[in-house]
Formats: structure tokens, C-alpha cells, sequence
């Protein structure tokens, strides 16, 4: 596997290549990235974001509605903000952890939203582009946790993106793969930061789209006789060049096994970590548990959740990485959702309250379970002094095992996009089942 190979599966990527499940899973990722977007416009971290790049003007337009037009950083920038804002978007365990839709999705839409592209290409340009990114994310996994660097979504995804912002432009292999390397090269070393950066999200987008259009300008293109030769070998290759890719079947998997049907989508907007926890307590309520009988929970856990402890998130980024905090607030409203997961609710008493009775514990036991399953267990002791002891749970609602209904994403997109686009919200989500393309989408999200 080489950085040139990579490019030539992204320029050969056809619609008429893909099984159903991944055609299926790639437009309900699309559809989904969009709507969580749209309703992260109004969170702290993409007002920020708007005011930073209030100057900032040109014809690309952004997932913000009513928002202006802008140059290629600032309408990158604000859109994948805004998609991972919510901590509601999508993942993907085995390549990487990394939540690559919210790069991906605004950037080739952006990319998009200068031109007419055909619903086919954007999902030619989804699929082609979250491809390359679980495959470099995979190889940028620290062998080592102890002494390794992990580099997040922000790195993989922004050369993935990259790709798919070039596909869905007309880019032939050669501007695809130019497109590749300006990324790899300019890609944020990303690390988790809180509050709002997470994992360099929105600057992933904008390497990704300058990338794309970097290259078509001709940057990195020879200017002279002949073809342009790889860097010399005293430079580090990209990962993809060095020899280990090229003997690691989830990287030569590439083209074959199409690992966004592996994707899942969240019911609740906060860590995936949370949500194996989220979905016990809440099958204890809906069997006729009262919040009022629970004294304390405990939740057991693995070695990477174990910080998720926050009785009193100072950010909302730190609420959404809060065991205490989403169960708190599933305690107390009976539901996870945007409207309980938001800037002016992290000081609501009532869910502080209940926080407090929320111990988190590390269980070496669970660890054995990664980076395949985010597993907890968990036990809840009542007022009366008895003990609930749950079964471990490895699946949550949304993986592959455990797929949303149809019914319930349609949901969650007018739930999202409803208190934004008014009327339009209903074409909206009409519109991704008909397999709108770009100018029908930008047309409804305003």
C-alpha cells in the first residue's frame, strides 16, 4: 500500500462499487453529521467560532444557517466545529477511535457548495474519504500506549477529508494524491483539549479543504519535464509508504472492506464512553424504576474512561465526558438529548445533585474488552438499601450490533434541525432520502 495507491482508489471509487450496506450506511452518516451540525451552530464553541472568523469572507458557504458566506478556512472551520460540537456525531471503534464523519461531511460539503455535485458523488466522496482516514488512523494507533503518541480524529481525518474534498471536485488521481500529501504534511498533531478543541476538529477541516484546493491550484504539481518523483528516502514517508502498510490486512483491506458500515451513530450527545451506562440506566427507568428510589450508581469501567468523573464540568465538553454528569441528567429529565445538553444546563441543581451520588470505578476486567467495546457495569443501590448489579455491557444503542431504527435517525434529524430551518426541516430530511445532491441541500439549510 502507497500514498499513490490510496489516490488511485479514490479516483476509481464508484457508487456502482459499493455493497448496499455500505451505500445505506454512508448516506445515514451524511444525513446524520449534517443535522448534528446544524444543531451545534448555537453551542458556545461555534459562536466562537463565528466570531473569529466574522472578517472572514468569500464563496464558500457553512453548515450554520443564516450564517455568510466565507473564505475556504473560516466556512471549514465553523462547519466541523459545529458538527463535533454536541459530542453527537459519529465513530468508529477498531479504526483509529476516531470520529471522522464530523471532518469529512462539512468539508466535502463545503467543498461542494460552490458547484452543483450529484448525490452520487457525495457519497462516492463520503465513502472514498472516511476509507483513507480509518486506514491512517489504524496506523498512527500507538503500538505502545505507554510511550507512543496517539494522534486523533483531527490527523487521519484531515487527510481522508482531503480526498474526498478533491473527489467531489473533479480531481483526477494526480490532484488527488497531491491532495493527500498537502495534508499529511499541514494535518494537526491533534490531541484531546477541552474545553471546545477536542480533537483539532474544525482545524482538520480547514487543512483538509486547503488541501484540496491547494492542489487544484497546482501546488506540489512538477513544472518540469517528467513525472515527479516520491520524496527522497531520507524523509520520513507518509504512513502509508512504510513498509509495515503494506503487510496490514486492515490497511490493503482498502476497497474491499468498506469500514464505515462498522460506523455507528449516537443517541445521545456526550462521549461514546457514556453510553453503554446511558443505555442500562435507561432501560432500569423505562422498566419502572423511579429516579427518586436511587440512592448512589456505580459504574464500573476500562483504563480509558476512568477521567470521565466531572461532578461539576466546568464546559459543556467536560458535561458530555461526565458518567455522573449524563447520568445525572438522564435522572432527572428521563433523557439524554440537546436540550439537556447544553451550555446553560451544566449548572441546572438538579442534575448536580444527582451527579454527586455517581461514583466512577476502573475494572481491569472491562480493559480486555478495547478498543472493540466501551463496556461498563453497572450497579445501582436504592433508598431501601437494595442492590441492583447489572450484567457488564460491551454494545451500546447505535453499533452495528445494536443499529438505530430508520425511524428514530429521521428523528433525531428534525429534532436537530427542526428549531433551525422551521418548515424546511421536513424537505430536509426528504431530500437525503431522495439522494439530493449539493444545491438541493444548501437550497433547504439555508
Amino acid at each position: 500500500m502507497t500514498i499513490r495507491e490510496v489516490a488511485a482508489f479514490v479516483a476509481r471509487l464508484s457508487v456502482d462499487d459499493l455493497p448496499p450496506a455500505t451505500l445505506r450506511r454512508a448516506r445515514e452518516g451524511l444525513r446524520d453529521t449534517v443535522g448534528v451540525a446544524v444543531a451545534g451552530s448555537t453551542t458556545s464553541a461555534a459562536q466562537a467560532a463565528a466570531r473569529a472568523f466574522a472578517e472572514d469572507t468569500g464563496p464558500f458557504r457553512t453548515l450554520v444557517p443564516g450564517a455568510p458566506r466565507h473564505g475556504a478556512t473560516g466556512a471549514a472551520f465553523r462547519s466541523a466545529v459545529a458538527a463535533s460540537a454536541l459530542d453527537y456525531d459519529d465513530g468508529h471503534y477498531q479504526g483509529g477511535a476516531i470520529h471522522a464523519a464530523s471532518v469529512i461531511v462539512p468539508t466535502i460539503l463545503v467543498a461542494a457548495s460552490t458547484r452543483p455535485v450529484d448525490g452520487d458523488r457525495l457519497v462516492e466522496a463520503h465513502v472514498a474519504a472516511y476509507e483513507v482516514a480509518m486506514r491512517l488512523a489504524h496506523l498512527l494507533w500507538p503500538r505502545d500506549e505507554a510511550v507512543d503518541r496517539w494522534y486523533c480524529t483531527g490527523t487521519a481525518a484531515a487527510v481522508g477529508a482531503a480526498a474526498g474534498a478533491a473527489k467531489v471536485r473533479g480531481a483526477d488521481e494526480d490532484g488527488i494524491r497531491r491532495a493527500l500529501q498537502i495534508a499529511w504534511a499541514h494535518a494537526p498533531m491533534a490531541a484531546l483539549q477541552w474545553p471546545m478543541v477536542k480533537e483539532a476538529i474544525g482545524w482538520s477541516a480547514v487543512t483538509a479543504l486547503n488541501a484540496c484546493l491547494l492542489a487544484e491550484a497546482g501546488f506540489m504539481a512538477g513544472t518540469g519535464p517528467g513525472p515527479v518523483p516520491d520524496a527522497p528516502a531520507i524523509f520520513p514517508p507518509t504512513p502509508f509508504d512504510e513498509p509495515r502498510a503494506a503487510d496490514d490486512p486492515f490497511v490493503t483491506s482498502l476497497g474491499t472492506t468498506f469500514e464505515i458500515e462498522r460506523s455507528y451513530l449516537k443517541p445521545y450527545p456526550a462521549c461514546r464512553y457514556t453510553h453503554t451506562a446511558l443505555d442500562v440506566v435507561g432501560e432500569l427507568l423505562a422498566d419502572g424504576l423511579a429516579p427518586g428510589e436511587v440512592d448512589r450508581i456505580t459504574v464500573r469501567t476500562h483504563r480509558w474512561a476512568t477521567f470521565l468523573d466531572y461532578r461539576r464540568p466546568p464546559s459543556l465538553e467536560h458535561a458530555q465526558y461526565s458518567y455522573p454528569f449524563v447520568l445525572g441528567t438522564l435522572l432527572t429529565h428521563g433523557r439524554v438529548t440537546p436540550v439537556e445538553m447544553s451550555d446553560a444546563a451544566i449548572a441546572d441543581p438538579r442534575v448536580l445533585a444527582r451527579a454527586d451520588r455517581v461514583e466512577v470505578v476502573h475494572d481491569p476486567a472491562l480493559d480486555a474488552h478495547l478498543p472493540d467495546h466501551y463496556a461498563t457495569q453497572v450497579e445501582v443501590t436504592l433508598t431501601s438499601g437494595r442492590r441492583i448489579v447489572c450484567p457488564p455491557r460491551l454494545d451500546a444503542r447505535g453499533d452495528l450490533t445494536r443499529p438505530l431504527p430508520e425511524a428514530e435517525l429521521r428523528a433525531k434529524l428534525l429534532a436537530c434541525v427542526g428549531p433551525h430551518l422551521g418548515d424546511a426541516a421536513e424537505p430536509l430530511a426528504d431530500a437525503f432520502a431522495a439522494g439530493a445532491g449539493s444545491e438541493r441541500l444548501w437550497e433547504l439549510l439555508g
